[in-house]
Parts: structure tokens; C-alpha cells; sequence
């Protein structure tokens, strides 16, 4: 068994980061778990190997780097971070409003932004680490109803993507994970409707942008994915262990198998695409 490491989780008290948590815990890992409510952490997160964090994605930049400092402080070091917390905003995309976009990215995109930037420096210091950032099979595939909440997974496997060639040279690595449905609360917070739903438009009622809604509710409980058994897979692929050993770590890991065929159809959708129009993209190089 490898050395223990120092897991940074935020949004550590729910769903796939207290199921992460609760791995790299019953592995002899450390955890950090950043959570917006310390005082509300489960049960199971209340021991000596858990360093629990107050944390907000919202807050500004100079906080986020306060907060980084008193993590690497918690434990010596970080080995693993891993941005998880996250919120769906769900709507057609006329329904949607500014103010609630901004919010959306804000939480989704610039917060994890914030923490990379504030972990980097000691990262690229210690000269290894890895940052793990959670997306969706919305995040390489757009859906009704779901076009705000996959632009920002959208963006954040964009940001990772180009992160993940920048801090190689460091002897750092990232991974963007493409969880499909799960059965997590994140359904349940949607279908609850409040800020997590755009205020409808009429003239969209019996179109499959009201029926995405809709579904919502219905499908919450009937996810096809284990938290559990998805977690534990992000554990191995990070750690090179269990179902992984031997594999080299990809930029991507789909989870799920509806996330998964998600990848396959697409990857032919491209390839199908690229031959479709091989002739027209062709023709527009200059012939110097």
C-alpha cells in the first residue's frame, strides 16, 4: 500500500465528496473537508484524521488564499484537491437570467478557479499533487433544459484541460471526472425547484424543454449510478490502486455507464462529423 495522502475536498459533507471522503478515510488518507457549515459535518467525518474547514466558493480571492494557507497547515501538506462542490441552475436557455448565469459561474467556474490558483503555489513548491475537478456527462454533453448548469462543466473541462498541460512540468497532474447520473441529492435540490429552476415561459409548456424539467423529480431516486462505487473509483484512478493499478491516469475519467456510451456516441458523432465535412474544411488552408 502507497504512503497516506492529504485529500482537500470541498462540498466534503454530501453526496460524492463525503462518499470521497469516506474512501480515502477507510484507505488511511487524511481529509480536508471544506464545507460551508462546519457545524453541520456528518457524523462520520468527526475524527482525528479529518481537518473540517469553513469554505465558500463565493468568497473573493484573497480569502480563498487564506483558506489555503490554514489547509496546507491542517496536515503539513496536500496532496490531493478536489473541487466538487457545485449547483444546477435548469431552464431553457430564454428563461434564463443574467443574474442567476453569473451566480451559476460563480460557484461553478470561478470558485474552483480561485482555489487552483490559491493551491498552486505550495503545489508547484512540493513539486507533486494532483487537482481532481469534478464535471458531469453534462460537461461534454448538452442537454434541454440543462444548457446553463453543462456550459459551466463545459468551461471547467475546458480550464482543466489546458491546467493539466500547464502544471506537468511541476510534477503536477489533473483530472477532470465525468460522473453520469448518480443517486445523490443533486436531483433532489433541482426538482425542489426554488433558484435551481428558471422562472417558465408559457409558450414552452409540452416541449421537451419543460419535460427535461419535469423529469427531474421522476428520475431522483432512480439514477442508474452507486456514489459509493463512483467514489471509490476516483480514489484508485488518483491513487493507481484497485481497478486502476497498472493504468495510466487519463485527463478524463467518465463514470457511469451512462456517461460512458455518452463518450462512445460522441467520439463517433466527431469522427462522423469530421468525414461529413472533410472536403469543406479542406478546401479553406491557404496553398503556400
Amino acid at each position: 500500500m502507497a504512503t497516506s495522502k492529504v485529500w482537500l475536498i470541498s462540498g466534503a459533507n454530501t453526496g460524492f465528496g463525503l462518499e470521497l471522503a469516506l474512501k480515502a478515510l477507510k484507505e488511511g488518507d487524511r481529509v480536508i473537508a471544506a464545507v460551508r457549515t462546519p457545524n453541520k459535518i456528518p457524523s462520520q467525518l468527526k475524527r482525528p484524521e479529518v481537518a473540517t474547514l469553513p469554505f465558500d466558493l463565493s468568497w473573493p480571492q484573497e480569502k480563498i488564499n487564506a483558506f489555503a494557507e490554514e489547509a496546507f497547515a491542517a496536515f503539513g501538506t496536500i496532496d490531493v484537491v478536489v473541487n466538487n462542490a457545485a449547483y444546477g441552475y435548469f431552464g431553457a436557455i430564454e428563461e434564463s437570467t443574467d443574474e442567476a448565469l453569473k451566480t451559476q459561474y460563480d460557484i461553478n467556474v470561478f470558485g474552483p478557479l480561485r482555489l487552483i490558483r490559491a493551491v498552486l503555489p505550495q503545489l508547484r513548491a512540493q513539486g507533486s499533487g494532483t487537482i481532481v475537478n469534478i464535471s458531469s456527462v453534462g460537461g461534454f454533453r448538452s442537454y434541454a433544459s440543462n444548457g446553463m448548469y453543462c456550459s459551466t462543466k463545459f468551461a471547467l473541462e475546458g480550464i482543466t484541460e489546458a491546467l493539466a498541460m500547464e502544471i506537468a512540468p511541476f510534477g503536477l497532474r489533473a483530472l477532470i471526472v465525468e460522473p453520469g447520473y448518480f443517486r445523490t441529492n443533486f436531483l433532489g435540490s433541482a426538482a425542489a425547484g426554488g433558484n435551481n429552476v428558471a422562472k417558465p415561459i408559457k409558450a414552452y409548456e409540452g416541449t421537451v424543454a419543460h419535460e427535461a424539467v419535469a423529469s427531474l423529480e421522476k428520475y431522483n431516486g432512480k439514477q442508474p449510478g452507486n456514489p459509493v462505487e463512483g467514489a471509490a473509483r476516483i480514489w484508485e484512478v488518483v491513487r493507481g490502486e484497485g481497478m486502476a493499478k497498472g493504468l495510466k491516469m487519463l485527463l478524463r475519467l467518465p463514470l457511469g455507464s451512462d456517461s460512458g456510451v455518452a463518450l462512445q456516441a460522441l467520439a463517433q458523432e466527431h469522427a462522423d462529423t469530421a468525414k461529413h465535412y472533410e472536403a469543406i474544411w479542406k478546401s479553406t488552408d491557404f496553398n503556400d
